[in-house]
């Protein structure tokens, strides 16, 4: 009967003797998939079959520091997010946790690491919030379309013949630029934009005749860490669609605007913005060859609707003189913007 309490006793103290799980071999360098995590969003769900994004979530370890390992998560937006986390082993798991507040976000992450799991192995809690001052969030930035709505920052110079004239290149495109928004007030007096500190923003716009705003869209966006002013607005598939024809044109052959980057259903545009002098002020504009592509279809089609054949010749010239000098492969050439209306 001792003998049996002894050996017992001697086997359960084998048991609480279990080494502790070595992050550095269990979790670095290791990559997982939506097959593979169970990841939370600012409370939304991501990796599943209905979800917006399915992220690659990656570590990797840090010289020798057993302590910590690179958290990456890819494929969700157009750059990588990144931040170090501190990681705690135990027997069965390893709990890892880590904040990051540099810009253009801040990034909490609480998690878990199973590797006994015959089902999903990660579990992770994240809280992103945007940090970049330069965008206001939660400010109705107003747009009023009309002759003004479309500013030249940078042009070239250069005369081309046209109707029996003379013209500076840079008079007939900004005749054409007003003429554009004009045509688009003849429907939509206002548009505003809304960004929130959560990588949503509101899109809403003002009809001719009514005296309300109606939501056109709820969008996901971000803001670049790598290319200055830079920051992409995120669409749906239905959203991608109504953008490409019902406001530019239907797309010619391999014309595509929007790009489903990761090939999830996520369709990225592009954008450059600009802060004017108050809080209010803001200057958009479309990345190239995004641009350019845009401005291509729409003097095809919905630019081109209804014109006298000397408009529809003028607004050939203007894509004519707006591509010169490669501009598809920059973004300074023939600049020009959107901008909210003055207050």
């Amino acid at each position: 009967m001792l003998a049996g309490i002894l050996l017992f006793l001697l086997s359960c103290s084998k048991e609480e003797v279990r080494p502790l799980l070595n992050p550095q071999t269990e979790l670095g360098d290791s990559c997982f998939y939506s097959s593979d995590y169970e990841l939370q969003w600012n409370g939304e769900v991501l990796g599943g079959k209905d979800s917006w994004a399915h992220p690659k979530v990656k570590f990797t370890t840090i010289n020798s520091d057993s302590t910590k390992l690179k958290l990456i998560i890819s494929s969700l937006n157009a750059d990588e997010i990144d931040l170090v986390v501190d990681v705690v082993p135990g027997v069965s798991g390893i709990t890892f946790s880590g904040k990051s507040s540099r810009k253009p976000y801040d990034l909490e992450v609480e998690g878990r690491f199973v590797p006994d799991d015959k089902g999903k192995k990660l579990f992770l809690n994240c809280h992103y919030q945007i940090n970049d001052f330069s965008i206001e969030v939660d400010t109705p930035y107003d747009f009023r379309f009309g002759e003004d709505c479309l500013s030249l920052f940078v042009w070239r110079g250069g005369d081309i013949e046209w109707n029996g004239n003379t013209w500076e290149k840079s008079e007939l495109v900004r005749d054409v630029l007003r003429k554009i928004g004009q045509r688009v007030a003849q429907h939509t007096e206002m548009m505003r934009v809304i960004f929130h500190a959560d990588a949503s923003l509101d899109i809403l716009v003002k009809r001719v005749g009514e005296s309300d705003f109606v939501r056109f869209a709820t969008l996901k966006y971000d803001i670049s860490g790598k290319y200055q002013n830079r920051m992409d607005w995120i669409f749906t598939k239905e959203q991608a669609r109504y953008v490409e024809t019902e406001l530019i044109g239907e797309p010619p052959v391999c014309a595509v605007l929007l790009a489903d980057f990761f090939l999830d259903g996520r369709y990225f545009l592009p954008m450059f913005f600009k802060r004017g002098a108050s809080p209010s002020e803001l200057y958009l504009n479309i990345a190239n060859p995004y641009r350019l592509i845009a401005v291509s279809r729409y003097v095809q089609t919905k630019g081109v609707e209804g014109l006298s054949e000397k408009d529809t010749e003028e607004m050939q010239l203007f894509f004519q003189i707006i591509q010169e000098n490669d501009a598809w492969q920059k973004d300074t050439e023939w600049l020009y913007l959107l901008c909210t209306e003055k207050r």
